[in-house]
C-alpha cells in the first residue's frame, strides 16, 4: 500500500483486520460465515482462510508497519495482532 495519504493507509490497515477477523471464521464447508452466525456458532476457520490471510493480507501489513505514519503502524500492528493472537 503505498498510498500518499495517511489515513487512506490506516483504514486499508482497519480494513485488514475485518477481513482477517471474517478470514478466521470461514468455514471449510460450503457454508458461510453468515450462516453460521445465524445459528450461533462460530467458525473454527479453514486453510484456505490461513493461507489467504498468511500470503496476501500479511504483507502487506508488514510494509504498512514500518510506514512513516504513527497511526498507519498503530493500525497495521493491530491487525496484525489480531491474526497472531488466533494463532
Amino acid at each position: 500500500m503505498s498510498d500518499q495519504i495517511p489515513n487512506i493507509r490506516f483504514n486499508v490497515a482497519k480494513s485488514y483486520a475485518v477481513l482477517i477477523d471474517v478470514l478466521k471464521r470461514l468455514p471449510d464447508t460450503e457454508s458461510t460465515v453468515l450462516s453460521l452466525e445465524k445459528t450461533g456458532k462460530t467458525g473454527s476457520g479453514s486453510p484456505q482462510g490461513d493461507q489467504l490471510i498468511r500470503e496476501e493480507i500479511m504483507p502487506n501489513l508488514e510494509k504498512l508497519m514500518t510506514d512513516d505514519d504513527v497511526d498507519v503502524r498503530f493500525f497495521a500492528s493491530q491487525a496484525a495482532k489480531s491474526y497472531s493472537d488466533a494463532m
